[in-house]
């Protein structure tokens, strides 16, 4: 029984590694372009007075000359010919959007031939206006992450504001994430790569996705992390409009009222506190994976303990030893259910000697393991019970596992010596070398029934599969997983020692 546990661990480890690898966003290969969007497209030389049709498809326009605004938390670039959001940049150089984006905030058929700047108490003010009258406005806090930006016109003009990119290409640099609509209790969401490439099964009928439907709260995730193994948006960028907005070939745009939108731009960190400063329904775009509730407090609890601790590795531990101690009890029973078994092991081996002369005749098969069960049950023993803590304990690891991937606060978090980012592989390898030992210090301690070369090569391979499964993973994982571990080996220490052998009933 002992050995099934084993084996039933040893899969579900691997259908959790395919879960994960089938969860991570995957790079897309960019199609390759049409003749169309080969073509260059010239810039016009004055401001158009109408909007082009509405139903027209997107495409991508050169963005020629930029002005830029700062603060301490963000870089924002502007297009002087659209007025557009082309560029944003995280205080430490990250890019959230890529340089050859169409642009967020954009004027649908309209281009502006002049721009100014001005420093406000509200904080910096770029504006750019043209003959036609029609006049953008940004004003970039002196710090925090939400744009307002303005527009007025006589023209009904919409802005643009989540374009809808002719192809991959044009997403070059920030990895392609997803769009996200929001309503105040529900996410919609669809990757790029989805929209932009014809589906694997297209031959059977299979269609390209389309846009979420449209909401007031939009946006998309943005600024790719390239230096941590499973590819993570850590930012977004995020549109709280007045009204739903229109949705068709352009992407997502809409008009203003009597001639006037004011609206709101989110660039910056996917963060509970930053995104529920800008409007509790946008906490929904931190993905905390399949097991999400159970991250999020997880979480919630991981967070706290920073706060009084200072350093999230230190966190990571208390939060390690606190789950071992809430799941004490069902261990506890799964290593005495171990000893247990190793105790009917003598009369297991007598009742299954008595058929072996019976070959493969299931008939006979089915009365030996009724044989077993009556054994089990004079003896008030249930040997699936050591597989109830493994089952408890799937969760909260796959939860762990997408919560350390994709919390913001994680993200280039130090511990102390070489681990300088809890998100990312221990570079030199050295926390999943002694999560392994720590693993096969744990199963050789385990007391194991059965055939003892095949719990022998058992003993070996399982800290093989943790060692190679552990070292791609993110050094906050590892470090919960390896402190874990050691509270597991006191406690199994501590229950050999006080285990009192109990006959068994023939």
């Amino acid at each position: 029984m002992k050995q099934r546990n084993l084996i039933l661990f040893l899969v579900g480890s691997m259908a959790l590694i395919g879960l994960q690898v089938w969860l991570t966003p995957k790079r897309p290969v960019p199609p390759a372009p049409t003749a169309q969007q080969q073509a260059a497209v010239a810039a016009p030389k004055a401001p158009e007075a109408t909007q082009a049709p509405l139903g027209a498809p997107a495409k991508a326009e050169p963005i020629g000359p930029t002005v830029s605004a700062s603060n301490e938390n963000l870089k924002v670039t502007f297009s002087t010919r659209t007025g557009a959001v082309v560029q944003a940049e995280w205080k430490d150089g990250t890019p959230l959007l890529p340089t050859h984006f169409q642009g967020l905030g954009s004027i649908m058929a309209t281009t502006f031939d002049r721009h100014r700047e001005e420093s406000t108490p509200e904080g910096t003010q770029v504006h750019f206006e043209n003959t036609a009258g029609d006049r953008l406005s940004w004003t970039l806090p002196r710090k925090g992450h939400a744009l307002q930006v303005s527009w007025t016109t006589t023209r009904g003009a919409h802005l643009r504001a989540l374009p809808l990119p002719a192809s991959l290409d044009e997403l070059k640099g920030m990895e392609a994430g997803r769009v996200l609509t929001l309503t105040e209790k529900q996410i919609h969401s669809t990757s790029w790569d989805s929209i932009l490439k014809d589906p694997f099964f297209s031959f059977l009928g299979a269609k390209r996705s389309t846009l979420p439907v449209a909401e007031a709260r939009l946006g998309m995730d943005a600024g790719l992390e390239k230096n941590v193994n499973v590819r993570n948006h850590y930012f977004a960028a995020f549109w709280n409009l007045p009204l739903t907005p229109e949705v068709d070939a352009h992407g997502y745009h809409l008009a203003p009222v009597n001639g006037v939108l004011q609206a709101q731009l989110y660039l910056g960190p996917k963060t509970l506190e930053s995104l529920s400063t800008f409007g509790i329904p946008f906490t929904q775009a931190v993905d905390y994976g399949f097991f999400g509730a159970v991250a999020k407090f997880f979480f919630l609890v991981l967070q706290f303990t920073y706060k009084v601790l200072g350093n999230w590795g230190w966190a990571i531990l208390v939060l390690s030893i606190l789950l071992r101690l809430a799941l004490w009890a069902p261990n506890t029973k799964q290593i005495i259910s171990s000893l247990r078994m190793k105790e009917f092991e003598p009369h297991q081996k007598a009742i299954q000697a008595k058929y072996e002369k019976f070959g493969s005749d299931m008939t006979k098969k089915a009365e030996m393991q009724k044989e077993l069960m009556a054994l089990y049950k004079q003896n008030g023993f249930n040997p699936m019970g050591s597989c109830l803590p493994m089952l408890l304990q799937m969760p909260v690891f796959m939860a762990l596992w997408s919560m350390l991937n994709n919390v913001f606060e994680l993200r280039q978090a130090p511990w102390i010596f070489w681990v300088h980012d809890l998100s990312a592989k221990d570079p030199y390898f050295i926390l999943p070398a002694v999560m392994a030992i720590s693993t096969l210090v744990q199963s050789h301690m385990t007391p194991t029934a059965g055939d003892p070369a095949q719990a022998k090569m058992m003993k070996w391979m399982m800290p093989g599969m943790m060692l190679l499964m552990f070292s791609q993973a993110p050094a906050g994982l590892v470090l919960y997983y390896f402190m874990f571990n050691l509270v597991g080996l006191g406690q199994t220490w501590w229950t050999l020692k006080h285990y009192v052998p109990q006959p068994v009933k023939i």
